[in-house]
């Protein structure tokens, strides 16, 4: 039986560390264009278990905000070499200060005025981010009923993606699966949580649940099928980790219950409103 407790121990060190590392470098690299810094996302809730957080498959975002309307990085090989000179600067630093790191922690750094630009995107509560530099502009919060018909949006926008999703992994072996499973993870996180806003009274509280919480109040509302194949989609995640990569039949499972939670998600929203 895995000790799960003392490596998510490992693995919470780890993105803290991480996190530091980048709100000390950013600003370094960007200097009076950045305007402010935020983390955000699983990795700051508390893990409660195991599917909480899981190394590599989960990811620490990082949402920069800048002060002009220019792009963070342009098409041109000094840009280029600076996202290059910038990755290996913070993973450089985070293997300094971590030799017996548990993981290395995967980054997503997003430019918050490409989520602004999307009318179906809830942002977080000041309570659910942590600052890293300056002071973040937080959208007002859209009222419930928006929050719950942007997020039945966005489960219905998954179709072209399952569509294809047959074709994609025909050919896949070793490896090739991370880039499904890639695909997958900024999808399959939300997915469920898009449905229980549906019904709950406060669909922003939904957004800053843990993944424990999400699970348990899947079981709570009777979605079970959807419950399973959530816990399945990060339990076999662990298992991945574990192999070190390695494992096929791992990389089969974790896109498996990727698959079928989306379905299952798909199903469900179509019975809320139903559509051609």
């Amino acid at each position: 039986m895995q000790d799960y407790s003392s490596m998510l121990k490992r693995a919470k060190a780890d993105t803290n560390c991480a996190v530091e590392i980048w709100a000390e470098i950013l600003p370094q690299f960007f200097g009076s264009r950045l305007d402010y810094v935020y983390a955000k996302g699983s990795a700051l809730k508390n893990w409660d278990s195991h599917i909480d957080y899981v190394p590599t498959i989960s990811d620490v975002d990082i949402h920069i905000g800048l002060k002009d309307d220019e792009p963070l990085f342009r098409n041109n090989p000094d840009d280029f070499d600076l996202a290059v000179s910038l990755s290996r600067q913070c993973e450089d630093e985070f293997l300094r200060r971590r030799p017996n790191n548990f993981h290395i922690p995967r980054m997503q750094v997003i430019e918050t005025r490409f989520l602004l630009q999307n009318e179906k995107y809830t942002p977080p509560r000041p309570q659910d981010i942590q600052k890293l530099y300056g002071e973040p502009h937080l959208q007002e919060l859209p009222s419930p009923d928006k929050i719950r018909a942007g997020d039945l949006e966005r489960i219905f926008d998954e179709k072209e993606f399952l569509d294809d999703l047959p074709r994609r992994i025909l050919d896949r072996t070793g490896l090739d699966w991370w880039a499904i499973i890639r695909a997958m993870c900024w999808r399959i996180s939300p997915a469920p949580v898009r449905i229980l806003t549906q019904t709950h009274p406060d669909p922003i509280e939904v957004w800053s649940w843990n993944r424990t919480t999400i699970h348990k109040e899947l079981l709570k509302e009777g979605y079970d099928t959807i419950a399973s194949y959530y816990y399945g989609f990060y339990d076999s995640g662990w298992d991945l980790f574990l192999s070190e990569f390695k494992g096929l039949s791992e990389f089969r499972a974790v896109t498996t219950n990727g698959y079928y939670l989306l379905i299952e998600c798909m199903k469900e929203a179509h019975r809320i409103s139903p559509r051609s």
